[in-house]
């Protein structure tokens, strides 16, 4: 059974928080360049729709606390930042009880979260060659490899950092929250009263047996799934809302034949017209890295290109026909009516 809450969750926010303000500036660039891969004008759309995150980071900053291993867990590598954090998201007991638990405890709870992530990666992670089967089995970046590999190595000290990080920050989240008040209140009424499309779909592929879905300000465009816990940006709506403003066949079609004149999306769609694949094999199939393809069916997956379907313990890809359907009768409307 899902739970929706339209609220915050204090973790992800305040260590979001921490994130943005070592980089708030390429942050803002990446989220632009995100919306401009919708063939949306991100520029627009974040001055009407995003301005308030600059105050929710400066207010922030305010009250926020250094600490030296903040560069090893927020520094230069997005993908290792979110693998720590889901992790203290879907075990909130390494919050709570860290101080009482073994290392070896700690070490079978990132081998539970990575099982259930990636199915086929190593099921414990008691001698460093599974870690480094792990690290191979995953489409990080070097940096972000070799961070987790330290973390695999002393995940009771690095956990307990970073936990000493959060506390020290929350109320550095609260003091930004107050400030912003108004804005978030706002914010948080006007969000969705139900999870989005997309999010149903995941959840029933990939998390049937019950999930608490969050709302997130830190990251306000993202869809974000583990096996317990879920964050929906809490702009998504007024993302899909802008979309469908542009609703006008020819507002689309050029958005919707951008994405399929790149010739890598336009062979992974091709690909997918025989049968569901995972990610791994896309990327063997058509000789690209893992983190290409990942990056491909992200854009494929959020423009609804594709769908996603949890079988044999792994995350298969499928063409989303009603989609291809729909772009036909687009450039039916437009050409031959």
């Amino acid at each position: 059974m899902m739970k929706y809450k339209k609220e915050l969750h204090p973790l992800l926010e305040t260590l979001g928080l921490i994130y943005l303000t070592k980089d708030f500036s390429a942050a803002r660039e990446e989220l632009i360049h995100s919306l401009e891969e919708m063939e949306i004008d991100g520029e627009t759309f974040y001055k009407k729709n995003l301005s308030w995150l600059e105050s929710y980071v400066r207010e922030f900053q305010k009250k926020y606390i250094p600490d030296p291993e903040d560069d090893f867990f927020f520094g230069n590598s997005l993908e290792f930042f979110l693998t720590a954090s889901a992790v203290l998201t879907e075990y909130p007991e390494l919050e709570t009880d860290i101080d009482a638990l073994t290392e070896e405890t700690v070490l079978e709870m990132i081998e539970r979260f990575f099982s259930e992530d990636a199915p086929q990666s190593p099921k414990t992670l008691d001698t460093m060659e599974k870690r480094f089967a792990l690290i191979q089995s995953t489409d990080y970046p070097e940096e972000a490899k070799w961070k987790l590999l330290t973390l695999l190595n002393h995940p009771l000290e690095k956990f307990r950092s970073l936990i000493g990080i959060y506390r020290r920050n929350r109320p550095a989240f609260e003091y930004s929250l107050k400030k912003n008040q108004d804005c978030m209140g706002t914010l948080l009424a006007e969000a969705p009263a139900e999870a989005s499309a997309v999010m149903k779909n995941l959840i029933r592929e990939l998390a049937p047996d019950g999930i608490t879905v969050y709302q997130t300000a830190v990251f306000p465009l993202m869809e974000w799934l583990n096996s317990k816990t879920a964050f929906q940006g809490i702009m998504t709506d007024k993302l899909y809302l802008y979309q469908k403003s542009l609703s006008d066949a020819r507002e689309i079609l050029p958005g919707m034949l951008k994405l399929l004149g790149d010739k890598s999306k336009f062979e992974i769609l091709c690909s997918l017209k025989e049968r569901g694949k995972y990610n791994l094999e896309i990327a063997e199939e058509l000789r690209l890295t893992p983190a290409t393809a990942s990056h491909h069916m992200g854009l494929l997956l959020s423009n609804q290109f594709v769908a996603v379907e949890k079988k044999d313990g792994k995350v298969y890809y499928r063409l989303n026909r009603e989609t291809i359907e729909e772009m036909i009768r687009y450039l039916e409307g437009v050409f031959l009516s």
